[in-house]
C-alpha cells in the first residue's frame, strides 16, 4: 500500500481459534476503514466455518493459500506460539504484513530473524501486545516519561489465574511451546518494559508442571543508574497456579501510578505525591468491543502511513522482550532443576 492509500485495509486471519474469533468481532466494528477477507486453517471445514460465521468471503484449507491471496494485505497470526515463527516467515515471504499474537515467537533467534525479513521487504510486522496500543497505558506512560512523578524507582506487574485444565490444554503442552511465561509473562515484562526498558540482570524463581513447562514464576529486575535516571527495580509474576491481581504499579520518587487489569484497562489512578493520604486522581476510558480495536486501528494506520513498525510497539521493544523472557524461563529452569538435585 502507499501513504495516501485510502482504500480498505484487506485482513486476512490465519488459524480459527479463539483469538481467531475476537479479532473478527473487533475488525467488524472498523467497517470503514478495514475488511476481513480470508481466512485459512490447516482444515478446510474449520476455515469454511468459521467464513461462515463471520461473513468472510474466502476460506482457504492452506496457510499458503491464505498468503497468496492478493485481497489481503495483513495476515493475523492466531495459531498456537510455536507456529507463529514459521507461519509470520510464511506470510512475510509471500509479501504479506502481519500482526502476530504475542509472543512474537518462541526463541530470541526466531524473532530477530522476522524482524530482518520485515525490514529487508520493507512490510509491516507487529507482536498483538493489545495492552501497548490502550490510550490508557500510553497516558500513564507519557506521564511517567515526563519526570512530573519524578524518576522511576520501581515497577512491579503481575497476572495469572489458576487453571485446571487438562495436560493437553497448550499452556501445558511442551509441543506448544506452553508455560506461564511465555502466555502470561510476556504481559508483565512488556509492561515494565514500557517504563523502564529492558533490565541488566534477571533473578528468576518458580516451579514446572508435570509436563515441564514452567507454571509458577517469578523475576526480579535490575536497571543500573543512566543519564536519564538512577538505578531502578522490578518485580514481575506469572502463574497458573493461583490468582494474583492483574495489577501494574509504577513507584516515582514523588507518587505513583495505579494499573488495575492493565492488559485491558478502563481506569487508572494516579497518585501525585507520596503520603498515606493522597486522593487519586482517576483517569478512564471506553473499549469499543472486546477491546483489541486500538491495536488493529494502529495497524491500519501504520500501513496506510507506509510504516513497517508501530511506536507502540516497536520492535527494539519486542526483541528486548523477548531476550528477557528468554533470560526469565532459562532462570526458572535452572532453579527447578537444582530444587530436584537437592
Amino acid at each position: 500500500m502507499t501513504s495516501n492509500d485510502q482504500r480498505r485495509i484487506g485482513w486476512g486471519i490465519l488459524s480459527t481459534g479463539h483469538m481467531a474469533t475476537v479479532i473478527a468481532q473487533d475488525l467488524a466494528l472498523l467497517s470503514d476503514e478495514a475488511a476481513l477477507v480470508a481466512v485459512g486453517s490447516r482444515e478446510l471445514s474449520k476455515a469454511e466455518d468459521f467464513a461462515a460465521t463471520y461473513g468472510v468471503p474466502a476460506a482457504y484449507g492452506s496457510y499458503a493459500e491464505l498468503a497468496a491471496d492478493p485481497a489481503v494485505d495483513v495476515v493475523y497470526i492466531a495459531s498456537p506460539h510455536n507456529d507463529h515463527y514459521p507461519s509470520a516467515k510464511l506470510c512475510l515471504e509471500a509479501g504479506k504484513s502481519v500482526l502476530v499474537e504475542k509472543p512474537l515467537t518462541v526463541t530470541d533467534a526466531e524473532a530477530e530473524e522476522l524482524v530482518a525479513l520485515a525490514q529487508d521487504r520493507d512490510l509491516f510486522l507487529m507482536e498483538a501486545l493489545w495492552s501497548r496500543t490502550n490510550p490508557l497505558l500510553r497516558k500513564a506512560a507519557e506521564l511517567v516519561g515526563s519526570g512530573e512523578l519524578g524518576p522511576v524507582k520501581h515497577v512491579a506487574a503481575s497476572f495469572g489465574f489458576a487453571f485446571d485444565g487438562d495436560d493437553s490444554h497448550r499452556l501445558l503442552n511442551p509441543d506448544l511451546a506452553g508455560g506461564a511465561i511465555l502466555d502470561l509473562g510476556v504481559y508483565p515484562v512488556h509492561g515494565v518494559n514500557l517504563f523502564l526498558g529492558e533490565p541488566d540482570a534477571v533473578l528468576g524463581y518458580g516451579s514446572l508442571a508435570s509436563t515441564g513447562v514452567d507454571a509458577h514464576a517469578a523475576a526480579v529486575l535490575s536497571y543500573p543508574a543512566t543519564d536519564q535516571r538512577p538505578a531502578a527495580t522490578a518485580t514481575v509474576l506469572c502463574t497458573l497456579e493461583t490468582t494474583p491481581p492483574t495489577r501494574l504499579e509504577v513507584f516515582c520518587t514523588g507518587g505513583r501510578v495505579v494499573i488495575d487489569f492493565f492488559i485491558k484497562p478502563e481506569s487508572i489512578e494516579v497518585f501525585r505525591g507520596t503520603g498515606h493520604d493522597v486522593e487519586p486522581e482517576v483517569m478512564i476510558t471506553q473499549l469499543p468491543g472486546l477491546g483489541y480495536t486500538f491495536q488493529l486501528q494502529e495497524v491500519n494506520r501504520a500501513l496506510r502511513a507506509g510504516e513497517n513498525e508501530s511506536p507502540l510497539v516497536p520492535w527494539a521493544d519486542t526483541l528486548a522482550t523477548m531476550r528477557t523472557l528468554s533470560r526469565w524461563r532459562t532462570a526458572v529452569e535452572a532453579a527447578a532443576a537444582a530444587d530436584r538435585e537437592s
